[in-house]
């Protein structure tokens, strides 16, 4: 019995009276969510688990809170404490719905697909149930594989005829699309109706409704991009402009610590920016696999952007450092650089913060551009060679003569591609096999859809000329939802940079506001204690609505190491501008 399982029976024996009174009296939507989402748990068993959870985590916070107060006598860390055990409840509560509401996002992306591949596969002569059990061997539709594995278990052990079996399989799905078209098909079907022309008018259906949702979730995104740009600003500058004046004008009744700050700009911040990488996750359509990567250049290269941060930023957060070597060395380059850029002392931390955030995130936003780019021209040079293909079959030669045919042509990225499935058609490898070596040599799931779809159509469906037309028809429809989807979002991306240049510019000539409002009234500050203290925070605040940035944008995190790249230089631009501007701009005359 795995810990799962212990802590499952563990739970359900002793809190099982108050996860039926207190969990499901407060979400009674649980167990439709657990079955949606294909959990095998009873709701019982869950709510237990969270009341479990609960307790666990109360017992655990309170010997902390005791802990931590002993160690710094100080009730606020206290105080921080006390939200845990409630947001584990919470939590607990609204997985369910969470887990529901991204498995929903899931069929949706793949909703379209698997009615493509219904439709073309119908025009060969294949049957729905016969496709659905293709389906259910490749992990290419993982969410739509998994229903249809329900489906065969329904025919294979309950021995329920295939309609039948369809019709209970799709009564639970959360995507309304597929559940339509399922239930739209078994009742063509019982009534005697055409029912591949009823695949092809759902198909084309689907993907019009795609290309109007596409529209929503552009507008979708452009208000939660502009309520991220919002809370990060106003909160923002709200909380560094309380701190700067108290630490500039403390008082009896206007004392902030530093901790208070601290926690601030480094850990509910960035909470918030993570909290709308979620919320952006499951309100947009994504595919079920991405290309790995670019991630996987920002793993291999972090190492040396945390070693740039050790050496180059942790010295100005610790000044005894700065006496040995190499630390010596790398502050002293620091100054070198905030020296020849005319600024005064104080920014040496963040000018070192904005270069390490460029070491970080350029190696995976240069592979990123690289990669996305040549997926991009696999898929625009897949959808020509698919049309002509068409047209070519139409004449009579056989599918794979016509590939054969068509690899001397060029199709941009996908002409590489092609040759190697037309040689090795030519060798007499099975396509079955093609297919499997195209999807070692690809890392784009378009790619690998189209291809799969091509695959079975010619190798089940015979390939005719209806086939291919359906097929292509479709597969130019994807390009136009992904360029239509890439138009939409294009013109969101001035938010965050407008926020990061507002945000730096903003907070420097604060600084330096104070620093001459106070030379007036005979009280100096330290300005480079200040600006050290104040201004890290931004940038890295402006760093991580990068990351937000590009999840809104692409989909994928991976696309805001492009964007936090951007706004790490511009940051170090603006701190140059501003920074020799506001000295000048906010002179103000002294009292003799």
């Amino acid at each position: 019995m795995g810990f799962s399982d212990s802590f499952a029976s563990f739970s359900f024996a002793y809190f099982r009276s108050l996860g039926s009174k207190i969990v499901l009296r407060l979400a009674p939507g649980i167990p439709d969510k657990l079955d949606s989402t294909g959990k095998r748990l009873h709701p019982e068993v869950f709510a237990s688990m969270v009341m479990s959870a609960f307790f666990i985590s109360l017992a655990v916070t309170g010997a902390v809170m005791a802990a931590v107060y002993l160690i710094t006598l100080n009730w606020l860390y206290v105080i921080l404490l006390v939200p845990i055990p409630v947001l584990v409840l919470l939590f607990g509560i609204a997985y369910p719905y969470l887990s529901a509401a991204n498995t929903s996002s899931m069929y949706e992306s793949e909703v379209p697909y698997a009615a493509a591949y219904l439709a073309v596969m119908s025009t060969g002569g294949i049957p729905p149930f016969k496709s659905l059990e293709r389906l259910a061997e490749t992990d290419l539709l993982p969410s739509i594989a998994k229903s249809a594995q329900v489906a065969q278990i329904h025919v294979k052990i309950a021995g329920e005829d295939p309609v039948t079996a369809i019709e209970k399989m799709a009564k639970g799905i959360p995507s309304k699309e597929y559940r339509d078209l399922l239930l739209g098909y078994a009742s063509t079907l019982r009534s005697g109706g055409d029912v591949v022309h009823y695949l092809i008018r759902k198909t084309e259906q689907i993907f019009t409704g795609r290309m109007g949702t596409m529209r929503i979730v552009g507008e979708r995104m452009g208000m939660l991009m502009e309520g991220f740009a919002a809370i990060t600003m106003m909160l923002s500058l709200v909380l560094f402009t309380i701190y700067i004046i108290s630490r500039a004008l403390p008082s009896e009744f206007m004392v902030m610590p530093q901790e208070q700050f601290v926690i601030i700009s480094y850990v509910i911040l960035p909470t918030l920016s993570i909290v709308f990488v979620y919320i952006a996750d499951i309100s947009q359509p994504k595919y079920p696999q991405t290309d790995p990567r670019p991630m996987k250049v920002f793993y291999l290269t972090m190492p040396a952007g945390l070693a740039f941060l050790v050496l180059f930023v942790v010295p100005f957060f610790l000044p005894e450092l700065r006496t040995i070597q190499p630390f010596n060395f790398t502050s002293s380059l620091m100054v070198g650089l905030r020296s020849a850029m005319g600024l005064e002392p104080g920014y040496e931390s963040s000018l070192a913060l904005c270069l390490t955030f460029i070491a970080l995130f350029l190696p995976g936003a240069v592979a990123f551009r690289t990669y996305s780019s040549e997926n991009f021209s696999v898929i625009h040079g897949m959808t020509l060679f698919l049309r002509d293909l068409t047209e070519v079959r139409k004449t009579g030669l056989s599918p794979e003569q016509c590939i054969i045919d068509l690899s001397q042509n060029s199709y941009g990225a996908f002409s590489k591609r092609l040759r190697e499935i037309a040689r090795q058609i030519s060798w007499g490898i099975p396509l079955k096999k093609i297919y499997q070596d195209f999807t070692k040599r690809t890392y784009g799931w378009l790619e690998k859809a189209g291809i799969f779809i091509l695959i079975d159509a010619i190798d089940v469906g015979g390939g005719a000329p209806e086939t291919l037309e359906v097929l292509t028809s479709f597969s130019e429809d994807l390009e136009e939802i992904e360029r239509q989807k890439r138009a939409t979002l294009r013109p969101l991306m001035m938010i965050p940079y407008l926020t990061a240049i507002l945000l730096v510019v903003v907070v420097v000539i604060l600084i330096v506001f104070m620093r001459e409002l106070l030379k007036v009234a005979r009280m100096p500050i330290s300005t480079a204690e200040f600006i050290g203290s104040f201004l890290p925070p931004v940038i890295f605040i402006a760093a991580i609505s990068g990351l937000v940035a590009g999840k809104i944008s692409t989909s994928r995190v991976a696309g805001g190491f492009v964007h936090a790249t951007i706004l790490s230089v511009i940051s170090l631009l603006a701190i140059w501008i501003s920074g020799v501007m506001a000295v000048q701009l906010f002179q103000l005359p002294s009292v003799g």
